[in-house]
């Protein structure tokens, strides 16, 4: 009987094998793949804005600066310090516009492509702040404060949630050189409600503190 039987399973055996090699190979073709889809800007959702609305009851203090080679602080004297909730609309603009190492002749992150004109990420992020304050329906959730000579700055009547503090440094005050460059402050907070934040360092990140 089991001599009978072997040529019935070795068939068996064989059709498994075909069908699996079959949809592994169909598996492989380029018509059963997902494209990769290229990232795209996500849409801009009040809903995301929503929890920013109203006015709350937190306040938070801190120096904006940039770090220098002598350890001595940068500060500029009316620097704007911006307040942005985050959303996944605004951490895009965030990762392509702040966040990044250099940025092409068009304002965007430089890419690839060699045709592209690098620049200082300051002078994209110059671009950059105005355009998103320039988006209408985000301008309502969206807080700019100055920073005095010492780069000390406050707000107050803010909603819980999570925020970028962002603050462009342009020709900051010093007698050497190296403390009158230009370069970008940020910090990620969250913020609970009713919280009182105080001595935030908003710096670069040559000082390791963000």
């Amino acid at each position: 009987m089991l001599l009978r039987n072997q040529p019935l399973c070795a068939a068996v055996i064989l059709l498994i094998v075909g069908i699996l090699l079959f949809d592994r190979a169909g598996a492989t073709e380029p018509g059963n793949v997902s494209p990769a889809m290229a990232p795209q800007p996500p849409a801009l959702s009040e809903k995301d804005l929503f929890p920013y609305k109203q006015k709350g009851r937190s306040t938070l203090t801190g120096q904006v600066f940039l770090g220098s080679s002598s350890g001595k602080a940068i500060t500029q004297a009316g620097a704007p310090v911006h307040l942005i909730p985050i959303t996944p609309y605004t951490r895009y603009w965030f990762d392509h516009a702040v966040r990044g190492t250099s940025c092409s002749a068009t304002g965007s992150l430089a890419s690839t492509d060699t045709a592209a004109v690098p620049r200082p990420l300051t002078d994209c992020v110059q671009e950059a702040l105005p355009q998103l304050r320039a988006e209408k329906r985000l301008a309502p959730y969206l807080r700019m404060t100055r920073a005095n000579p010492t780069g000390h700055f406050w707000f107050t009547k803010i909603p819980a949630g999570r925020y970028y503090i962002v603050s462009l440094i342009q020709g900051g005050s010093g007698t050497h050189q190296e403390e009158e460059s230009s370069g970008l402050a940020w910090l990620v907070l969250d913020l609970e409600a009713g919280e009182k934040v105080s001595n935030l360092v908003v710096t670069d990140c040559k000082t390791n503190l963000c």
